[in-house]
């Protein structure tokens, strides 16, 4: 589960919530919009409604939390909305499964504008929220991931049963005998190898001396789909990751990222995004950044963090921070 911290604080002036008072159609005044959970199109903005947003709410003030659902498609929300001045506040808990607004009543619209009530001060009202926000698997997901694995179960069962067709011989002059047919179908450059005319396809045998052999098996297991061991290094995840990065199999690289973002913490951190950086890992590059505004949010130690780029570190502060918008 990915964590991604929001804080935002609104201020709106008086004059501007003074036009929506009397609205019967469900107007409201919005914040500029922010992004949440990096590269994945979710944004989030806090939505103030002076008199309700239906008709059953008339004469009520609302605030919402409003999220854009990007390629999250269910998003666990823990948040808190307040207005300080006015001494206001409302915990939140809400799972967005579409984009929509979720919120609560913080007055009535005519204490909104009773100056004794302290909602408005100095011709302006300011809203906050502050909270985590957590990527939450469908059931959909789920469903699918329950139809794979059967169909991984028949694909693991094709290692070592025979009818190998293709040899590798590794660094260390071991040999691995594994099916092509497997193997082409993760591998664009293993299903070139096997065209006709070269000279892998009429030898069956190609030579890999960057990898030792315990890597490439490794490797070429995951490609039947074998369970990947929970007890992998960090440093042989990042071996196994240049592999695929060579032989661009796509599924392997992502399996990996997504195997070292669940290894993330403030001890590790650093080295996973410099390691990251330089083996062009772009997924798991993202989830460091979600990973270190979540630890920057919580006032979290983060060690060595003089040693990442300027940029990142920087575009990190930035996500962790409270963000600041006025409608005036």
């Amino acid at each position: 589960m990915l964590e991604y911290p929001i804080a935002l604080e609104f201020t709106v002036s008086k004059d501007r919530l003074n036009t929506l008072k009397n609205s019967m159609n469900n107007e409201c005044l919005e914040s500029n919009k922010f992004a949440a959970f990096t590269d994945s199109g979710t944004k989030y903005f806090l939505q103030i409604f002076p008199n309700g947003d239906t008709d059953e709410r008339r004469g009520e003030t609302w605030v919402f939390l409003h999220l854009e659902l990007g390629n999250e498609k269910k998003v666990k929300a823990d948040y808190k909305l307040l207005i300080k001045l006015a001494n206001w506040s409302s915990k939140v808990d809400y799972v967005f499964e579409k984009s929509t607004g979720y919120g609560a009543s913080c007055c009535t619209t005519d204490e909104l504008f009773d100056t004794n009530k302290k909602f408005i001060v100095d011709g302006k009202l300011t809203v906050k929220v502050k909270g985590i926000l957590k990527t939450v698997e469908t059931n959909n997901e789920m469903g699918f991931l329950q139809t794979k694995l059967k169909w991984i179960r028949n694909l693991c069962n094709l290692w070592n049963i025979g009818f190998e067709d293709f040899t590798i011989v590794t660094a260390d002059g071991k040999e691995l005998k594994v099916h092509k047919c497997v193997l082409a179908a993760q591998s664009p450059v293993f299903a070139a190898m096997f065209k006709p005319h070269t000279k892998e396809a009429k030898e069956s045998k190609v030579e890999m001396p960057d990898f030792s052999f315990e890597i490439i098996e490794k490797s070429i297991k995951l490609c039947y789909n074998h369970d990947f061991d929970a007890d992998t290094s960090i440093d042989e995840a990042f071996t196994l990751f240049k592999f695929a990065e060579k032989y661009d199999i796509q599924i392997i690289k992502g399996d990996l990222q997504d195997y070292l973002a669940d290894k993330i913490n403030v001890s590790n951190l650093c080295e996973i995004v410099q390691r990251a950086g330089d083996e062009n890992a772009v997924k798991l590059r993202n989830k460091c950044m979600d990973s270190l505004s979540s630890f920057l949010s919580k006032k979290k130690f983060v060690p060595n963090m003089e040693v990442l780029d300027k940029t990142f570190l920087i575009a990190a502060i930035k996500n962790s921070s409270c963000h600041t918008c006025e409608t005036l």
